[in-house]
């Protein structure tokens, strides 16, 4: 038998106490009197449709992302899986060609056939900023185009972060998918304890983005190791149920209490219940047993303080695990000592 050093044991440690990989990392978090707007479209026509956004009058656009959501390779071996793919596709936002698309979020299947997704995100945050600029009113609805790849994205996510004094103190965060459809889990830091969740002034919402769901396909979202839905998926804002239009996101219209069913489920939640007095992290955890759908998109509002989106388990639980082995190690070496 090979004898491990003591860093050849605490690597092992350190790699096994990360295997859970994230399935949601971080795009950027917002802290202030901050609030979001998200809103998808999907279909196989041209143009795709209209997407939509809500913006107060008065509002500083801090930030803004387009997701484009790529059917699987190599389930279709002409799915967009680079970024140069999206790039020369010609996708339009309000007439306007996106064609710096500088993040590619992959997801994979257990599935081989299935393969993985190449979901890309673009910064538009200029052109929405031009595109509400001066504007009087709150709503806003612009048109999209897929060029090329209309038949192998299954459509376009808008999530818009902004600010207004007239909103309270809150958290917005954006996160990237790319789960392994097999399960992954992420922890949500706080900077300060949660206040009571009962209260009705607090607010705790999740959104997320589904493509490639239809027909019953399903994924599993648990907060806190408690179950939140058995039923996230669907087409929800795609216009056809059809390879090329499957696309669902929690936002705009969608209601955070009304998630019972595969039908009903919209993609946004509450998570208040699932939360106590006094917290300082909460888990998601995301699965989809059919493995062939791709949870590409997160979005979360807090009212608290969003510091960090981490991997596999929470640091403390690692530093723990950490001295627990090394602990082990050196008892060991004791042992063969005496």
């Amino acid at each position: 038998m090979k004898r491990l050093s003591k860093w050849t044991a605490v690597a092992a440690l350190c790699a096994f106490s990360g295997a859970a990989s994230a399935d949601l990392t971080a795009a950027g978090t917002w802290t202030g009197n901050v609030g979001l707007s998200v809103d998808g479209i999907g279909s196989n026509l041209t143009p795709v449709g209209d997407v939509q956004a809500f913006v107060p009058v008065g509002a500083t656009i801090l930030q803004a992302y387009l997701y484009s959501a790529g059917t699987p390779s190599p389930w279709y071996p002409d799915s967009p899986t680079t970024l140069a793919d999206y790039n020369g596709a010609g996708i339009t936002l309000a007439g306007n060609i996106v064609s710096n698309f500088d993040t590619l979020v992959g997801a994979v299947s257990t599935r081989a056939d299935i393969g993985a997704w190449y979901t890309a995100r673009a910064d538009v945050t200029t052109l929405v900023q031009s595109l509400t600029a001066g504007a009087v009113t709150d709503s806003f609805s612009w048109g999209v185009t897929e060029g090329s790849l209309n038949s192998r994205i299954d459509g376009q996510v808008l999530a818009i972060v902004y600010e207004h004094a007239s909103l309270g103190l809150g958290s917005v965060a954006l996160l990237d998918g790319g789960q392994n459809t097999g399960g992954e889990t992420t922890f949500v830091q706080l900077g300060s304890p949660l206040t009571d969740p009962t209260d009705p002034s607090f607010a705790a919402q999740l959104g997320l983005g589904i493509s490639f769901s239809c027909c019953g396909q399903s994924s599993t979202i648990q907060v806190n190791g408690s179950m939140l839905t058995d039923t996230a998926g669907n087409f929800n804002d795609g216009l056809q149920a059809s390879d090329g239009s499957l696309i669902t996101v929690g936002g705009i219209g969608d209601d955070p209490s009304n998630n019972v069913g595969y039908d009903m489920d919209d993609e946004l939640y509450d998570l208040s219940p699932f939360l106590a007095e006094g917290d300082m992290s909460f888990s998601i955890f995301t699965q989809n047993p059919t493995n062939d759908d791709n949870i590409f998109f997160a979005s979360l509002y807090l009212t608290g303080e969003i510091t960090d989106i981490r991997p596999g388990i929470p640091e403390p639980q690692t530093y723990a695990l950490m001295l627990a082995g090394l602990a082990l190690i050196g008892a060991v070496a004791r042992r063969r000592r005496g």
